[in-house]
């Protein structure tokens, strides 16, 4: 009995210090303060705001759409939680994807400002995004977590929520001297053709009307590395697909807005936000920024690729099936590397930006007003950072508004400084949803 106790004291003796050890290195380390409270808070606040002043003026409508918005949101980004069990930040726990106070957040100031328009939409967003903030600022999230968990938010809030006033029913308190009820207003046709699935015959859906130039377009999908090899200044090159791969797949997502020009030209903005955390026990030492990693020491690394694209498309074939569109652009990445022994006071950090120009080739085919096909190609290349990124693409369109689209990848980037050499290369796939406006 004795033995037993002794064994179980030391089990949770390791345990412990396993925990504390973990969090000794700063990559690991979380932050809890005013900042992450009031965020705590406004998560709740927005949505419960929107509430309350929906059922005060007597708008039970947009209080039961509000309710579809914030059901709709919370139960797919619970589901990607539960499907993604992407490791947090901070090591804490593996549910990390998306961000749930950001979509609970992001849910309540979409409906307000879809509902009631700017004036109290823009206040809202801004309360919205500190949440966000302070989830990255806590070290709780990533920031492709809280951008997934707001997009997911807003285009939710998109499908269900109209315009105040816009509805067919309007519901309003009456006060009389005695007496308390509701007026109920029925106005045939006052909301006007809904954007959903349900007020579109079958035979319209695809058919797209020219007037929604503009799409905001949210992907979500994975990633599996096949190379990220890094060699510091007068180092060693070591590669991290070598190291644990504890969040393989990784989450691969981004958000795209495209913003039309004229019939044949428009402009196309992508921002990828890609990280990663693994561990390793080296089997060699390490030399990087500065520090020196021996062999046997468990180290974990932080790997940080956030990039930003702008291109300019030309459509050549613009009433025809087929699809060729040919651009030019830039491209903007900002590269952090940071590595550190798992019980921390030996971190180093490698960090820089890049710009470099690009060129973007896509080409396709519309087998019907609803579905197509698309293959895509885009190179960049500077003195210090290239990269190409070859898709394959097929889309559904359900009406005017709404499409979506499954997607495959290969990305690969090359970055060489008097510093740093970084070869990343990666196959990727998801999906696609974007709403035109």
């Amino acid at each position: 009995m004795k033995i037993k106790i002794k064994q179980i004291a030391a089990a949770i003796s390791i345990g412990l210090l396993s925990t504390s050890a973990l969090a000794q290195s700063e990559i690991f380390a979380g932050q809890s303060g005013t900042i992450s409270d009031i965020g705590d808070v406004v998560q709740i606040l927005l949505p419960a705001g929107g509430l309350a002043g929906s059922l005060w003026i007597g708008d039970t409508e947009g209080a039961w759409q509000l309710t579809k918005g914030v059901a709709t949101t919370s139960a797919i980004t619970h589901g990607l939680k539960f499907s993604y069990e992407r490791l947090r930040p901070d090591g804490s726990e593996h549910n990390s994807f998306p961000s749930g106070h950001t979509s609970a957040a992001f849910s309540g100031a979409a409906y307000i400002h879809h509902r009631y328009g700017n004036a109290w939409g823009i206040p809202a967003y801004g309360a919205a995004a500190f949440v966000g903030a302070s989830r990255v600022w806590a070290n709780r999230h990533y920031l492709d977590d809280v951008m997934a968990g707001g997009s997911i938010a807003v285009l939710s809030s998109l499908y269900w929520t109209e315009p105040y006033n816009q509805s067919d029913f309007v519901i309003s308190p009456t006060i009389g001297e005695g007496s308390v009820g509701l007026s109920v207003n029925y106005t045939p046709g006052r909301a006007g053709a809904k954007s959903d699935l349900s007020s579109k015959h079958k035979s319209d859906w695809g058919k797209v009307n020219k007037s929604y130039r503009n799409s905001y377009e949210l992907f979500i999908g994975g990633a599996d590395t096949n190379e990220n090899s890094i060699q510091d200044a007068g180092g060693q090159a070591f590669d991290l697909y070598d190291f644990s791969r504890e969040s393989e797949p990784h989450t691969y997502s981004s958000a795209r807005v495209k913003w039309g020009l004229d019939e044949a030209q428009y402009l196309y903005f992508s921002f990828t936000p890609f990280e990663s955390r693994d561990t390793s026990k080296l089997n060699e030492d390490i030399h990087f920024g500065g520090k020196q990693y021996r062999a046997g020491k468990e180290v974990v690394s932080a790997y940080r690729l956030y990039g930003l694209t702008a291109d300019y498309l030309f459509e050549l074939l613009p009433n025809s099936d087929w699809k060729l569109d040919v651009g030019a652009g830039v491209s903007v990445n900002h590269l952090s590397i940071r590595l550190d022994d798992i019980e921390g006071d030996n971190l180093s950090e490698r960090e820089d930006w890049f710009i470099a120009p690009a060129a973007i080739a896509e080409v396709g085919y519309q087998f019907t007003d609803s579905i197509s096909a698309n293959i895509g190609y885009r190179a960049s290349f500077s003195g210090t950072a290239d990269s190409q990124d070859v898709w394959v693409s097929f889309d559904y369109r359900f009406d005017e508004r709404w499409s979506t689209s499954l997607v495959a990848g290969q990305f690969e980037q090359q970055i060489e400084t008097n510093e740093l050499i970084n070869d990343l290369s990666l196959a990727y796939g998801g999906f696609t949803v974007a709403y035109a406006f």
